[in-house]
C-alpha cells in the first residue's frame, strides 16, 4: 500500500489532508500489525465464527481500517479533482 504524502501545495488548499495522511498511515500500520498477531485470518480455510474472539475483532478492526483508509483516499481525489465538488 502506497500512502500518499500531500505536497505543500495540496496542504494550502486542504490543510486538513496533513492528518489524514497521518490517519492513514496509521491504519495501515494497524492493518499490517494484527494480520501479523493474527496470521489465522490470512488463512484462506478461516471462518470467522471459529477464530477466537480476539482474532474475530482484530479482522473486524481490519476490514473497518480498510474501509476507512479507502474513504480517505476518495475524500483525497474529490479534493484533488475539483476542490468545489461535494463528496457525496
Amino acid at each position: 500500500m502506497i500512502i500518499a504524502t500531500p505536497g505543500d501545495d495540496h496542504l494550502c488548499l486542504a490543510p486538513e489532508l496533513a492528518i489524514l495522511s497521518v490517519l492513514e498511515a496509521s491504519l495501515a500500520v494497524a492493518t499490517q500489525v494484527l494480520n501479523i498477531a493474527h496470521t489465522e485470518i490470512l488463512a484462506p480455510s478461516a471462518e470467522h465464527h471459529d477464530l477466537n474472539i480476539d482474532t474475530r475483532i482484530a479482522a473486524e478492526i481490519i476490514a473497518q481500517a480498510t474501509r476507512m483508509i479507502a474513504t480517505i483516499n476518495r475524500y483525497r481525489l474529490a479534493l484533488l479533482l475539483d476542490p468545489d465538488a461535494s463528496l457525496f
